[in-house]
């Protein structure tokens, strides 16, 4: 089997399982999958991209984001591709970001949406975000307190060139199960909550998931997960 047909398949396998999540637990609602392609070799995200699944890319570094992009329009210039950043943003990279991501998934200070918001002015651009909420505690992953998340929403919310589309959390990295359920629950609530207290500026996204905890992530609300070995081979 080429790398083409085994990425099929792999998508294909993730798609059954989703649709099998959703019916095991009632869910109606669309779940996007995110392909985390940082680690992944160009020739398989060609292979991916030949496919044709139109689903968005994920990096976690601004110059590798900011590469990709380039090695990619050698490839096929007419290739219309959307990139999510999701790796701890560095406020000397923010220009790289802010001009090549659709979607920043891990804003975790007001700080850097301050960066974000004037980069965007720059590039005349509205700048979708999602605010990363450190759910496992664990001080290596960033994010805000759960506990602030009124008052961060309220600041960030005044930024002109700014648009929250949602939240994003990572879940400890563990065998319990029972652990990693409650971290996601808590930013599912989180999440109804700035709905129910902000309803002229309502939220759609939660991404929460990744390749080994998608599942649990699905059952507690999220609606878009990022997949990297599951689906292009990578970690």
């Amino acid at each position: 089997m080429n790398n083409k047909d085994l990425i099929f398949q792999k998508y294909n396998n993730i798609k059954n399982n989703i649709n099998r999540i959703k019916e095991k637990y009632n869910i109606n609602y669309n779940i996007e999958i995110v392909a985390v392609s940082k680690y992944a070799s160009l020739e398989n995200i060609k292979e991916f991209l030949n496919l044709n699944l139109d689903l968005p890319l994920a990096e976690s570094k601004a110059q590798s984001l900011r590469d990709r992009v380039g090695e990619l329009e050698k490839f096929n210039k007419n290739l219309n591709i959307k990139w999510h950043f999701i790796g701890r943003i560095q406020s000397n990279k923010i220009k790289y970001i802010v001009k090549f991501a659709d979607l920043i998934q891990s804003v975790d200070s007001v700080e850097i949406a301050e960066l974000i918001n004037k980069e965007a002015q720059k590039n005349n651009k509205i700048q979708n975000i999602l605010l990363q909420f450190n759910i496992s505690f664990e001080n290596q992953k960033g994010g805000f307190n759960l506990s602030d998340y009124k008052n961060i929403y309220e600041q960030i919310l005044k930024m002109k060139n700014i648009k929250i589309k949602g939240l994003m959390g990572i879940a400890s990295n563990s065998e319990e199960k029972n652990l990693i359920e409650n971290e996601f629950e808590k930013l599912n609530k989180i999440f109804n909550n700035i709905n129910l207290e902000f309803d002229k500026n309502k939220i759609s996204i939660l991404s929460m998931g990744m390749t080994s905890d998608y599942e649990l992530a699905i059952k507690h609300g999220s609606n878009m997960i990022r997949i990297g070995s599951g689906l292009l081979g990578n970690s």
